[in-house]
């Protein structure tokens, strides 16, 4: 205890010397570069929002030349292009939209139920016209005949005639056959109630998997828009950590320097390791992020496998959306996609049910049918004891002709119920339909007026990190300014450089975050259309929208709509 009293007072002895020494000229340095990467990386984030004043960009110039990025087979798999380093093609978001249209497998998959469903309707409408048939054949047979006489026919006939057999008298004759026969037959029906519902049906059908063509390409817009802006995020937040990385070794380095020349305790410089290990975990934290955020691009566009995209752009603002909340939920429920899809099913389940239903009813048919037929028969092996004789033909060709037309009534008068049992299960299912229909409308209001609060308060949480940062920024210049005459060491400008690059990650996250509320208003109210081959544009903000106000007045908390 008596050793330790006279060593207490060393240590603000020893700090007010550091503090004293001139400053180091490679912090200084490094201080001046990590000035140059903030003001970078200030000037690729969105310029300054005035609260009384937002300007509209303009509008968005997607385009369909995308490169030549063709999506892999559907059934190859990634095998030697692995092993080498990935090809990287940079990519802006109009650019990864296009492609995305054209290597989409959902999108795809979509367009081929619609083709599908399309034929199953050409299949129907052909039942509206008659139905004509050819039926061509021909055979080759052969028969053996044996006859035995087991009582004669005498009597019966006058002596010497030639149908006289002879007591216990036989036959065996061998015959060959060949005929061909063609036939012409025509089914028209007349009347079938149970047509007409399967066409409805169908028709329905098709609707339902139009619309589901028209949602995949809404929902295509924001899937590629949420992993692009996420992209750009994870490589905006890289960027600032590996600054701070750069500056924070820098500031060991000076530390450690300190600690040799006892003017600084080791606590110190523990302080200053820990601080550079916690900035390489988050470095290493952001290159992850990046990494992962660029295949999952990658693979929602469907790009080859030796390809990995990255984002050609630094994070851009979306304008405010342009519409309040009633408008909003007015244009995002109209024409939705997914309700019409599943009114169109409820339509179609109805029409089923009319369909199985008119199986029970009468229907009329009309066929005619008219065909020829030829024969040969030939009988190469004959041999007569006493019997037959006169009934064998060595050879024989036949000729025939018929034709037939008429009227058919098929009526079902009784099933057992299956048909109204049937008939139930599909009115049932209509009526399940209903109830999905409320929750889908529900979840889209519910989607709706999350993301229009979220992009409002996005923009108020830019507003308070843009201020953040400025406060930052010139907090950091006074730091060094201080640090430079001695009246701040090393601790504070940790500080101040951790305070700043959070002011830049906090600006970051909030432009991304109101960019993907944009997009996901923006999906429910895209314009889109409902088969292949029309022309597909998937702009980045709302078109043929009211342009925002002059003046207008950016809601900071709780606004209200």
């Amino acid at each position: 205890m008596a050793q330790a009293k006279p060593a207490a007072p060393t240590l603000p002895k020893a700090r007010s010397q550091a503090q004293a020494l001139p400053p180091s000229p490679a912090l200084l340095r490094s201080l001046r570069g990590f000035l140059r990467d903030v003001e970078r990386l200030d000037q690729a984030l969105p310029p300054e929002l005035e609260p009384g004043l937002i300007q509209s960009p303009g509008p968005s110039s997607a385009t369909a030349t995308a490169l030549a990025l063709p999506a892999p087979a559907p059934l190859a798999l990634p095998g030697q292009e692995l092993q080498a380093a990935p090809r990287r093609v940079r990519l802006s978001l109009e650019h990864s939209l296009a492609l995305a249209l054209s290597n989409d497998p959902d999108l795809a998959a979509q367009a081929q139920t619609l083709a599908e469903r399309a034929g199953l309707v050409d299949g129907v409408r052909g039942r509206l016209l008659p139905q004509l048939g050819l039926r061509v054949g021909g055979a080759f047979s052969q028969r053996s005949l044996a006859n035995t006489v087991w009582s004669d026919n005498a009597g019966l006939y006058p002596a010497g005639s030639p149908f006289l057999v002879k007591p216990n008298g036989w036959n065996a004759i061998q015959t060959n056959l060949g005929e061909g026969f063609a036939a012409l037959r025509l089914d028209y029906e007349l009347i079938s109630f149970e047509r007409g519902a399967a066409l409805a049906e169908a028709k329905d059908q098709l609707a339902e998997s139009r619309q589901g063509y028209a949602n995949r390409l809404r929902q295509l817009q924001l899937e590629v828009s949420e992993a692009y802006y996420g992209l750009q995020l994870a490589d905006q937040l890289f960027r600032i950590r590996q600054a701070v990385v750069l500056n924070d070794a820098v500031i060991r380095d000076q530390v450690a320097a300190l600690k040799r020349s006892g003017l600084v305790p080791r606590l110190d410089l523990l302080r200053a390791e820990a601080d550079l290990q916690q900035a390489r975990f988050r470095l290493e934290q952001a290159l992850a992020l990046k990494q992962s955020r660029g295949r999952q691009l990658s693979n929602l566009i469907n790009v080859p496998f030796a390809v990995s995209l990255e984002a050609t752009e630094a994070v851009r603002l979306q304008p405010p959306w342009p519409l309040n909340l009633e408008q909003t939920l007015l244009r995002g429920l109209a024409a939705n996609p997914q309700l019409l899809a599943l009114q169109a099913a409820r339509s179609a389940l109805l029409q089923q049910a009319d369909r199985r239903a008119a199986q029970l009813l009468p229907s009329l048919r009309l066929f005619a049918q008219a065909g020829v037929a030829e024969g040969l028969s030939t009988s190469p092996v004959v041999t007569l004891q006493g019997c037959c004789s006169a009934a064998v033909v060595p050879q024989l060709e036949q000729r025939s002709a018929d034709w037939a037309a008429g009227l058919s009534l098929n009526w079902t008068l009784f099933d057992g119920g299956s048909t109204a049992g049937a008939v139930a299960a599909s009115r049932a299912a209509a009526l399940r339909n209903e109830q999905l229909s409320a929750r889908e409308r529900n979840t889209i209001r519910q989607r709706l007026e999350t993301a229009f609060y979220d992009q409002r308060a996005s923009l108020g949480q830019i507003l308070a990190a843009r201020s953040a940062y400025r406060a930052a920024k010139q907090a950091f210049a006074d730091g060094r300014a201080r640090y430079q005459l001695g009246l701040a060491n090393y601790t504070d400008l940790t500080d101040t450089i951790r305070s700043l690059t959070a002011a830049l990650e906090a600006r970051a996250e909030a432009v991304t975050q109101a960019n993907i509320s944009y997009a996901r208003l923006l999906r429910e109210l895209l314009p889109v259309p409902d088969r292949p081959g029309q022309p597909v544009a998937l702009p980045l903000q709302l078109p043929q929208a009211p342009a925002v106000p002059q003046g207008m007045v950016v809601p900071q908390r709780n606004p209200v709509p």
